[in-house]
């Protein structure tokens, strides 16, 4: 099971400013005094080992995640993240038009369906789409944005075969051997998580939630349903503060992704839907927040706490 991150951000795409970019320049120089950087070899070796933070980004795509398992390519949400995914998959079997996907919709806010126009192989004939939502209307919704008032070409004019399944609540489908199920958020509209298993490992994908003001129950359903997960992709688009200042906004602090995990004995947390609003400073300082935090809970197992960014690729 390896995942691939090609969007981490939350409600708009968030390209990096050149003053952004300006700022990096100068930390990387400031830390370059001690270094001898007369060759161009020493000069790469320096940037290599600089913090990821300087020397790269998180990215300002929007939520587009990959999990090739057991040979299937299963994707979660059609960010604009979804544009270089398909570049990226047009240079296999998709580019011959033989390629087969399945794509799992949390909801469909802008941020999570604005990048399917642009999917590359959705353009190729001979190509299968399996698009799953529990949502009854998912074809009139994908559609409608691709009205031509807003898009020029219509979703009927993609050429790969499109297949619309409906995925109730609750229930659960097959892809081959590989086990997907769903549960509710808590999001305004509704969004709903995904947890992929085999025999050798589980994935959940939860994004777009408020964990707050829970009933035992309810808590203890979540539990149940990130419960051993190797990997929980976990909506940590608020600080503490914030989600307490924007009660009922659909988002969820790192901190409560690290008390669900520990008690459902997940392996690695991974933050995602970063806040539009933050450089890559702040989020490695929330990522830094977040880890100590969980030092902190006394945890019986390892708790791995990942800041997802575009590029990432996790094997489990």
């Amino acid at each position: 099971m390896i995942a691939r991150f090609w969007g981490v951000r939350g409600s708009i795409p968030t390209p990096l400013a050149p003053e952004e970019i300006k700022g990096k320049i100068v930390q990387a120089l400031r830390r370059a005094s001690d270094h001898d950087l007369s060759a161009e070899g020493a000069v790469r070796r320096y940037v290599e080992n600089l913090p990821k933070y300087i020397a790269g980004t998180v990215g300002g795509n929007t939520p587009c995640v990959e999990l090739q398992v057991d040979g299937h390519t299963i994707i979660f949400d059609a960010g604009s993240g979804m544009r270089n995914l398909g570049s990226a998959l047009m240079a296999g079997t998709f580019g011959q038009g033989q390629g087969v996907a399945h794509i799992f919709f949390s909801h469909t806010h802008w941020d999570h369906i604005q990048g399917f126009p642009f999917f590359q192989p959705a353009y190729k004939r001979g190509n299968r789409l399996m698009l799953y939502s529990p949502l009854y209307d998912m074809e009139r919704r994908l559609s409608g944005q691709q009205d031509p008032s807003y898009f020029p070409v219509p979703l009927n004019a993609m050429a790969a075969d499109m297949e619309f399944v409906l995925f109730p609540e609750g229930k659960e489908v097959t892809v081959g051997d590989v086990s997907i199920k769903n549960i509710r958020l808590n999001h305004p509209g509704g969004s709903f998580a995904y947890r992929v298993e085999t025999n050798a490992a589980a994935f959940v994908y939860a994004t777009d939630t408020e964990f707050t003001n829970l009933t035992e129950s309810e808590k203890g359903l979540y539990i149940d349903f990130f419960s051993g997960a190797k990997a929980l992709v976990f909506d940590s688009q608020y600080t503490l503060v914030e989600a307490i200042q924007k009660e009922d906004w659909g988002h969820s602090p790192s901190l409560k992704g690290v008390d669900l995990a520990r008690e459902a004995g997940v392996e690695n947390l991974i933050l995602f839907h970063h806040e539009p609003s933050y450089d890559d400073q702040t989020l490695q300082d929330i990522l830094k927040g977040t880890r100590k935090y969980a030092a902190l809970q006394g945890i019986s197992h390892i708790l791995n706490v990942i800041m997802a960014y575009e590029g990432l690729e996790l094997a489990f």
